[in-house]
């Protein structure tokens, strides 16, 4: 369980401020004590925490969500005969010190709403004596029997992650399942329930929606990608090319239209431990594994429908689109465009999901993108103002509204303004990006993305030649890769791994010199 260092000390610390505050809203020490367990024991879950997180306030806003899906009370107090969401205002912040703007954002109402209501339940538990209720509040919450919950938070974990392994497992085997059943008896039309349509067998044709104008290596026919499966994890991939600046095709007279894929094809480099794939009845192998020793293997894998760049229309140019990699490397999801269509690929089980329905040039008329959450599960997709995200372990497809967009998400626009470049954070808090072109000038900034202020000015890392520095993305929730590049005779000095926080740097080895980069397991051997 090193996983939980630190979490039992966490546990002791902010156990009697937990169970006072629940026991306010309850009016029960037993409920109090079980409201606390869960907040504790969802604290527990995405241990450990990223060095900017405040554990003490994750803990309280999980206890506060959790008591009004399930608001209890108990007893016969003034406090406890109020409604749940007006005690749970009371309670916040008078008693916890929340603000009532933070209260909003937590509760999804108007800031007027929650002062409205804070001054009704002073004036009816006080008659508008705010001083009197805190005390009050404050004596009662000091009441509190509280038992160590030390011992029974890290059972409660123990089966959580037991029960979470089991139905991972279940969930992996299903498909496996299914897969093979399809393979063993003739297939007919499928209903999938993700996407709500009517699935037909394979053809070999291109949707109208995205069809896909000559690359510089045209194929006659391009299919789907079907990878080999593998034990290998993606490390990172890197675009075959485009012709001049993607707008238009060799060739081609006049420009295409709106959301058509002018360039299509990426390549993957793996690398792990042990034999580097096995190819599945009619899947493609995995590229010549090259294994250096017993422990080392390394393999060069060609993703030919990924596309690369998907037009505007009228001659205005193109978007470059980039794959998503999960941080174990995993997890591919890109644009496929032989079947027009958002699509994810497990190359350790050979799971396939399909992320969004067949695109239309309205969902690419402001871009598109798809990015993969930091344990690797789940997929979102952006085409125009929706959004959809995808659980790749059970294929369920969910539209999400504008209101569940990251903090980074929200101040995007700021950053394209401010940097020329930019990353944002696993969590979408924070984002990284390089201020100044030189190194002896620039600097590595790492930035809030909720009050958009920088809170890091780290030094770039130290080359023999004056480099242009530019981020490439996020290993975890502390470290950032920098590229330098430009150095001496034109070729880049390399990559590193800087901490934001101490701002230590070292250098990474094995990656691509190349224009653009998508990282994965970059950790990997």
């Amino acid at each position: 369980m090193r996983r939980y260092i630190g979490y039992r000390e966490f546990v002791q610390r902010d156990q009697r401020s937990l169970v006072g505050t629940a026991l306010l809203l309850t009016g029960s020490h037993e409920q109090a004590i079980r409201l606390a367990l869960w907040s504790l024991r969802e604290v527990g879950l995405s241990w450990p925490p990223t060095i900017w997180e405040n554990t003490t306030t994750h803990a309280h806003i999980e206890l506060y969500r959790r008591f009004l899906r399930k608001p209890t009370a108990a007893g016969a107090t003034a406090l406890v005969r109020l409604a749940p969401r007006q005690r749970l205002l009371l309670v916040a912040c008078l008693h916890d010190g929340r603000t009532h703007a933070e209260m909003a954002t937590i509760l999804g109402i108007p800031v007027e709403t929650v002062k409205s209501e804070i001054d009704e339940g002073v004036a009816t538990l006080t008659k508008g004596n705010v001083a009197r209720l805190k005390t009050r509040l404050a004596t009662a919450a000091s009441e509190a029997s509280v038992p160590d919950l030390g011992a029974r938070s890290m059972r409660a974990l123990r089966r959580r992650r037991n029960r979470g392994a089991f139905l991972t497992a279940a969930a992996t085997l299903v498909p496996i399942v299914l897969i093979a059943a399809l393979t063993l008896f003739p297939q007919g039309p499928m209903w999938n329930s993700a996407l709500g349509e009517r699935n037909q067998p394979r053809s070999t044709e291109v949707p109208e929606a995205m069809q896909v104008v000559p690359s510089p290596k045209p194929s006659p026919t391009l299919q789907p990608w079907r990878p080999a499966r593998t034990s290998l994890a993606i490390r990172y991939a890197v675009p075959d090319g485009c012709p001049g600046d993607g707008t238009a095709a060799a060739g081609e007279s006049t420009p295409p239209q709106a959301g058509k894929v002018t360039c299509a094809g990426w390549t993957l480099k793996l690398a792990g431990n042990g034999a580097g794939g096995t190819g599945g009845a009619g899947g493609a192998t995995p590229g010549s594994v090259n294994c250096t020793g017993k422990e080392r293997c390394e393999s060069t894998v060609s993703v030919p429908d990924a596309a690369e760049r998907l037009t505007h229309g009228d001659g205005r140019g193109s978007w470059r689109l980039s794959p998503a990699l999960s941080p174990d490397g995993h997890r591919i999801a890109y644009l496929s465009a032989a079947e027009g269509r958002y699509v994810a690929h497990d190359l350790h089980s050979g799971t396939k999901r399909y992320l969004s329905p067949v695109l239309v040039p309205a969902d690419t008329e402001a871009g598109t993108r798809v990015t993969v959450s930091p344990d690797g599960r789940h997929f979102t997709v952006e085409l125009g103002a929706r959004r959809l995200r995808t659980d790749f372990a059970t294929g369920t497809m969910t539209p999400l509204p504008a209101g569940q967009a990251t903090a980074a998400e929200k101040a995007a626009g700021w950053l394209r303004k401010s940097y020329r470049f930019w990353q944002d954070s696993p969590s979408g808090t924070h984002a990284a990006a390089v201020s100044g072109e030189e190194s002896g000038t620039g600097s590595l900034h790492i930035i809030d993305a909720r009050s958009r202020r920088v809170f890091k000015r780290l030094p770039l890392p130290e080359v023999d030649a004056p480099a242009k520095a530019e981020v490439v993305g996020w290993l975890n929730g502390h470290e950032v890769v920098v590229k330098m590049a430009g150095g001496a005779g034109g070729r880049p000095p390399g990559f590193f791994r800087v901490n934001a926080i101490t701002g230590q740097t070292h250098r990474v080895t094995g990656l691509a010199d190349d224009g653009l980069i998508v990282l994965g397991a970059v950790t990997a051997p």
